[in-house]
């Protein structure tokens, strides 16, 4: 394994520092939730037709890990939880595990088709299949979702999903000041718009990847402590995902894609094109954390079996961090095949097909 693959790997494993296994699921105490939304549906209190404007408790910031934070809308006086703060080495900021809204497979394969059974087993290792996934607490500065969209890579990711986002008519009520210029994600100034999506060369693990600072700040201003702007955002997608059915359709549709493009880079690389489906999602969930290389995936693809092969991937793990997460994918492939979900299929072809990609 090169140099680079290993630092890639470890850099990687920096962004899931906390197996999601380990994060409790993340609600407000029992005493409080009378006086808390919790809730997938829309506040039945009044509110303007503008901008949602949210004041952050506790105040003054308070950085002691587990410390619960809330944001009450200014116009409805309605108090909402947020999430609570999450340590990761150094690092500080706002985490947030809820099973307010979960991923359900069967209606989205009425969007993205056979896409939406494909990225299951991923999508339960992410995020046990909770949309309201959120940490702020490592190196991307905040992430966001059923997938774990993180905002410090350029031309990938979480700000993908936010040049879809702010395309939506509902875009103004969260993040008015956001906007597309040339295509790229901008924010609003006294001179114009000033472009989100500058990038910066950052060494991570001894090499170098391209980052946007401008748009990590955006959305969280640190993650070595925990800021207001941090709650803010997160308390502004949260609210978006509950009260609009086309912000999860697009995160949906996003997720699928980056996913659909990446597979496609490493199926024709190892010849995944006509074989079964189930070695395509172990070969795309292990590039998608970064815990393997291209030649440990030729090794176990060359197995003499589906059931070694698909052994032999479920092993691969070239940090030694991971048996959880390759259980809980070997756990929802099996729940695939079991299905007989792909029987019959042949990955890069039919419902599979990546043409469109």
């Amino acid at each position: 394994m090169s140099t680079r693959a290993i630092s890639d790997t470890v850099a990687e494993y920096e962004l899931r520092g906390i197996p999601i296994e380990e994060l409790l699921v993340d609600e407000p105490p029992e005493s409080t939730r009378n006086a808390t939304r919790e809730l997938t549906a829309p506040s039945a209190q009044p509110r303007s037709a503008g901008p949602v404007r949210y004041a952050v408790d506790p105040r003054g910031e308070p950085q002691a890990s587990g410390t619960k934070f809330h944001v009450t809308d200014l116009d409805t006086s309605e108090r909402v939880y947020v999430g609570r703060i999450s340590e990761y080495g150094t690092r500080r900021g706002l985490s947030r595990y809820s099973e307010a809204i979960l991923y359900d497979r069967f209606k989205a394969e009425a969007t993205i088709g056979a896409w939406a059974h494909f990225i299951y087993p991923s999508v339960m290792a992410e995020s046990g299949g909770r949309h309201l996934v959120i940490n702020a607490w490592d190196r991307a500065h905040f992430t966001w979702g059923f997938y774990q969209l993180a905002a410090h890579t350029a031309g990938d990711n979480l700000i993908l999903l936010m040049r879809e986002l702010v395309q939506l008519p509902s875009a103004k009520r969260y993040f008015p000041d956001l906007l597309l210029v040339d295509g790229k994600l901008a924010k609003t100034s006294g001179s114009g718009p000033v472009t989100l999506e500058r990038q910066v060369d950052v060494n991570v693990g001894g090499w170098t990847e391209k980052q946007l600072p401008d748009f990590m700040a955006y959305l969280n201003p640190s993650s070595r402590r925990l800021d207001d702007q941090e709650v803010i955002t997160s308390a502004k997608l949260i609210a978006w995902a509950q009260e609009d059915p086309a912000m999860l359709e697009a995160t949906i549709r996003v997720s699928s894609e980056i996913m659909k493009r990446k597979i496609r880079h490493w199926a024709n690389r190892l010849n995944l094109i006509g074989k079964r489906p189930e070695l395509a999602i172990w070969v795309s969930d292990m590039f998608h954390q970064g815990r393997g290389s291209l030649d440990k995936a030729r090794e176990a693809l060359n197995q003499p079996t589906l059931a070694r092969q698909l052994q032999a991937l479920s092993e691969i793990d070239t940090t030694g961090h991971h048996a959880p997460r390759r259980a809980t994918v070997r756990q929802h492939v099996k729940v695939l095949l079991d299905e007989g979900r792909f029987d019959g299929a042949a990955f890069g072809e039919g419902a599979l097909a990546l043409s469109m990609v």
